[in-house]
């Protein structure tokens, strides 16, 4: 969902619009960004966390690799770029619903790893497993829950098997028919469900590119 408030967030206005959407968490457990005043969620800052080094600009969902992923995610910019630098999201109904029964009957039930070890930047190394296709509890739908940062590998799987697979997945979810995207604007608000959404950002952009997140807890 994306809004247009008329004027730039403060931190405590951010905090009471994402409280409509669930349960703010204190601190997002994976944080990339520098603190900002004090009692004020940390920043996305690009010039901080370069995009490329902590990949962002690779299809992902937040925190996959926590026992309870957030939910979702409302952001909006402190400092947006003079040209570029927008995110893209992926449907991963949209995901799931185009790949044919034979490899739907395969996803079911399997479950997947989700690890930091391709993220060197979280200090307390996270694993859990999650199923491959969950069931949006609100929809009834069925989504894609695997991603191209945090997802290691399919449990009970050879390595080629999971490799293979795993390439394939991450290659679908790029499907340009899956995907909307915004470009940042100093007005501009999105909030993102984070269990049927991968987002990434554009790693071309003029200028700074800081952006505040506020996350709602997941179940």
């Amino acid at each position: 969902l994306f809004f247009e408030f008329g004027k730039l967030l403060t931190d405590p206005e951010q905090r009471q619009f994402s409280a409509l959407f669930g349960e703010v968490e204190p601190v997002y457990g994976f944080s990339t960004g520098g603190a900002g005043e004090p009692g004020e969620a940390p920043c996305i800052d690009a010039k901080y966390a370069p995009l490329k080094e902590y990949r962002t600009n690779m299809w992902h969902s937040d925190g996959t690799p926590l026992e309870r992923p957030p939910q979702g995610a409302i952001l909006t910019p402190v400092e947006p770029p003079l040209l570029g630098g927008g995110t893209l999201w992926s449907s991963m109904y949209a995901a799931y619903e185009d790949l044919s029964s034979h490899y739907q009957h395969l996803l079911d039930g399997v479950e997947v790893l989700h690890s930091t070890m391709r993220t060197p930047f979280v200090r307390e190394q996270t694993k859990t497993t999650h199923p491959a296709v969950i069931r949006d509890p609100l929809t009834g739908r069925k989504a894609l829950f695997i991603n191209s940062i945090y997802s290691e590998r399919f449990v009970g799987m050879s390595e080629r098997e999971s490799d293979s697979l795993m390439h394939f997945i991450f290659e679908h979810v790029n499907t340009p028919e899956f995907h909307v995207g915004i470009t940042w604007q100093p007005v501009t608000v999105a909030v993102l469900e984070n269990r049927v959404t991968q987002h990434r950002a554009v790693d071309s952009f003029i200028g700074a590119r800081k952006l505040r997140r506020i996350t709602v807890l997941g179940d």
